[in-house]
C-alpha cells in the first residue's frame, strides 16, 4: 500500500471504532485521538499488529517503504528505520497506521459520526410515527 492508501484505510478504520463510541465520548478529541491510537483496530500498536489488515503486513508495506511523505513523517519523529525493522513487517506497519492518525481530521471524524446519529435518531422516530 501507498502511504495515502494507509491514511484512507486507516480513516475508515477509524470511523468504524468511532460508531462504537458512546455520545459523550465523542466530546472529547483528546480522548478519542487516544483511544483510536490505541485501538488495534486502527493502528495495532499495543498487540503488535493491526487486527483489520487486508493482506499480509509484508505485502501492505512494500509501497510505503520508499514513500517519500512517509519517510518525511518518520523522520520526523526522529524513529531509526533499522530498528523498527527489527521487529519485522509488521512493526512497519504498525507505524505507518500510527503515522498516518496525523493526517486524519478527527474534528471532521467526529462531527460526521454525530451527523450520521441525528439523522438514525430522525429516521428512528419517523419509523416509529409511521408504525
Amino acid at each position: 500500500m501507498t502511504y495515502d492508501q494507509y491514511i484512507e484505510e486507516t480513516t475508515e478504520n477509524c470511523k468504524k471504532v468511532i460508531m462504537d463510541c458512546a455520545t459523550g465520548e465523542l466530546l472529547d478529541v483528546e480522548h478519542m485521538r487516544k483511544r483510536l491510537w490505541e485501538d488495534d483496530r486502527v493502528t495495532g500498536v499495543y498487540s503488535g499488529h493491526c487486527t483489520s489488515v487486508q493482506g499480509s503486513a509484508a505485502d501492505n508495506i512494500k509501497d510505503v517503504l520508499f514513500d517519500e511523505k512517509f519517510l518525511r513523517d518518520f523522520n520526523e519523529r526522529g524513529m531509526d528505520m533499522q530498528e523498527v525493522m527489527a521487529y519485522g513487517a509488521e512493526a512497519i506497519d504498525v507505524v505507518a497506521r500510527c503515522l498516518a492518525l496525523k493526517h486524519i481530521s478527527m474534528l471532521e471524524l467526529l462531527e460526521q459520526e454525530h451527523q450520521r446519529r441525528i439523522r438514525r435518531r430522525r429516521e428512528a422516530r419517523k419509523n416509529a410515527v409511521r408504525a
